[in-house]
């Protein structure tokens, strides 16, 4: 049998505390199969009762998978619908947009103005890590946001984008370097802040 534990941001926690997941996964000790037959494995979430059944294949790739291939791959930890007020710093100067939920949606506001932030929130979701790192930023810094989640005690996520390389931006969230980003997707981010606020 095979453990893993790893630490996952929760969208309750507004990225700031984590949890343990542990998964267990095991062979069937009593088979043994003839090669290039089907094994039997099984995985097992926290302390559930439920054994679920899974795939030679599925449980190949766990037994092969990094710490980091099980991190979430999303820079943001929560939920873009659940983000009441972005504060953001873009080239010396900070915006504030704030939002409201009418019915099932969320309307964003900058300056008291409603404005079209499909493709601002589109973008942010958007930034996912190519690679994980505990580095420290040493680049420019591109762009900086804090997020308030609309959760109970209403907690806020830090988000800042520092210039890495031609390709990338290290991310730094809630004050822990934590991944590299696509330059290009940073860009889209910008650009979509920039539609915002410089209309």
């Amino acid at each position: 049998m095979c453990n893993f534990d790893t630490d996952i941001p929760t969208e309750e926690a507004g990225g700031g505390e984590a949890q343990t997941f542990r998964m267990s996964i095991s062979r069937d000790p009593n088979e043994t199969p003839a090669e290039g037959e089907e094994i039997t494995a099984y995985a097992r979430v926290g302390d559930s009762s439920i054994l679920y059944r899974i795939t030679g294949d599925s449980y190949e790739s766990l037994m092969n998978a990094s710490y980091d291939d099980l991190r979430h791959q999303e820079v943001l930890p929560a939920d873009v619908s659940t983000v009441s007020q972005m504060e953001i710093a873009l080239e010396g100067s900070t915006y504030t947009l704030t939002s409201r939920m009418e019915g099932e949606e969320r309307v964003y506001a900058y300056k008291g103005a409603d404005v079209d932030a499909e493709e601002l929130t589109r973008t942010l979701s958007a930034l996912e890590a190519e690679g994980f790192t505990s580095q420290e930023p040493t680049g420019k810094e591109e762009i900086r946001m804090t997020a308030q989640l609309d959760r109970e005690g209403s907690p806020a996520v830090s988000l800042v984008l520092y210039r890495y390389d031609g390709d990338s931006c290290l991310a730094v969230v809630d004050g822990k370097p934590t991944c590299l980003v696509p330059r290009s997707q940073v860009v889209d981010f910008m650009e979509a802040v920039r539609a915002i606020v410089l209309k």
